[in-house]
């Protein structure tokens, strides 16, 4: 930005940009030489005080409506979400999940964490009221920005396998279709098994030149799967 007026033809290519760096006035008046490209769930991206602490706040929330325990839970999630056979994008089967291992939002049972979070909350609000606006200010990735989002997965046993021994946190025969997204779209952080790993420069490259490729641009100099 403070190069541009000098060398006005300057353009630049932001690989996992962090979420919290410009304001929306800035984000948005630099698209015309800025293009940014984030990778599926990557945090990185999505990272500003406001999303940090929605998430926090999600938790807390979730923690307080949980109906089983911890050990319950954890078997769900490996055995259907890592090592199962069930999508997960079947949003009828997650609806269910969630019904089964959550009270609902309005049926809250009374408990001394529930109660520890009601004073939590008024003190949280008593904090943002003291510190004023200036702390409320919003910051998001700059440019245009192309979402590369997981739109696929293959079915096969050694990418099952992979997937199972990794916890899901490989990216092993994942397609990804590109997405043109506006500034404030990354405005919440995504819970998955990539959302660090897809910030790593080797798999971004990777996956990057998988769609140049499909777009007919060669991609074989310097190529990281050529090493």
């Amino acid at each position: 930005l403070m190069l541009r007026k000098m060398f006005p033809n300057l353009r630049c290519i932001c690989y996992s940009p962090p979420g919290g760096l410009l304001t929306w006035e800035l984000a948005n008046e630099c698209s015309e030489f800025v293009n940014s490209f984030v990778l599926d769930s990557d945090i990185v991206p999505r990272l500003s005080l406001n999303n940090m602490e929605r998430l926090r706040d999600e938790v807390l929330h979730l923690i307080a409506r949980v109906r089983l325990s911890k050990y319950e839970i954890a078997q769900r999630i490996f055995w259907h979400g890592v090592c199962g056979d069930v999508e997960l994008g079947d949003l009828d089967f997650l609806i269910q999940q969630n019904e089964d291992m959550l009270h609902p939002p309005n049926d809250v049972p009374d408990s001394d964490f529930a109660r520890e979070l009601a004073r939590f909350e008024t003190m949280q609000r008593e904090r943002r009221s003291s510190r004023g606006t200036a702390r409320s200010v919003g910051l998001y990735p700059p440019g245009n920005i192309t979402h590369l989002v997981k739109t696929g997965q293959s079915k096969d046993c050694l990418h099952g396998c992979v997937g199972c021994i990794t916890c899901g946190a490989s990216n092993v025969g994942s397609e990804y279709t590109p997405i043109q997204k506006e500034n404030d779209d990354f405005n919440e952080i995504e819970i998955s098994p990539t959302l660090w790993t897809d910030h790593f420069p080797n798999r971004v490259c990777v996956e990057m030149e998988r769609i140049a490729e499909s777009f007919g641009i060669d991609t074989t100099l310097g190529s990281p799967r050529d090493c």
